[in-house]
């Protein structure tokens, strides 16, 4: 990391500053990062916290603690996808030949059929419940449409005609009431 960062003792410092409200938004930014790391967003925060203390992530002196932890959660949610990806493909052994000999077939890795309906589903019933949430903001519902087809941010400035600042603008009011609506993360 370039640049001089915070020793031991001032990040402990730090993270004990830290006020409820502050562990409440940390806790919230890593429902987010949770479900991409597959865990709760209060280990991912505590995995977080800890690396920080132990020194294996160093914030940097210019940088707040919040973002930074944000940060530290977000690469580990990436690294957990990145390795689910490398992840190397399962193998069941049967022996049903007739000489008693062991063949291997390779396991499917698609889900079941029931795990697939119930996951599109959750998906339908997580797009109309953002669908009707936003029913009374264009501007957010573009964006939705636009994140569902999984558009980039140059794309979605683009074809709304937005700087920076007002996308920027446009997300936050999109998070903050989203965040409202369903304050506990999504439940099904």
């Amino acid at each position: 990391m370039n640049g001089p960062t915070l020793d031991l003792a001032e990040a402990r410092q730090a993270i004990e500053g830290l006020t409820s409200a502050d562990l409440l938004r940390l806790e919230r930014a890593g429902r987010i990062y949770a479900l991409t790391a597959g865990c709760d967003a209060s280990d991912l925060l505590s995995e977080a916290i800890c690396q920080t203390i132990e020194g294996n992530r160093n914030c940097p002196r210019e940088m707040a603690i919040m973002p930074f932890l944000v940060g530290v959660m977000r690469s580990r949610a990436w690294a957990s996808k990145q390795k689910a990806s490398l992840l190397p493909e399962l193998v069941s052994m049967h022996t049903a030949t007739d000489s008693g000999q062991a063949y291997y077939e390779p396991a499917t890795p698609e889900p079941h059929a029931e795990q697939t309906a119930l996951a599109k589903e959750d998906a339908a019933a997580r797009r109309d419940a953002l669908e009707v949430l936003f029913a009374d903001d264009e501007q957010a519902t573009l964006f939705l449409w636009a994140d569902l087809e999984e558009l980039s941010k140059e794309e979605i400035m683009v074809m709304n005609d937005l700087d920076i600042t007002a996308y920027a603008t446009i997300r936050r009011r999109m998070r903050r009431k989203i965040n409202a609506a369903f304050p506990n993360g999504w439940v099904s």
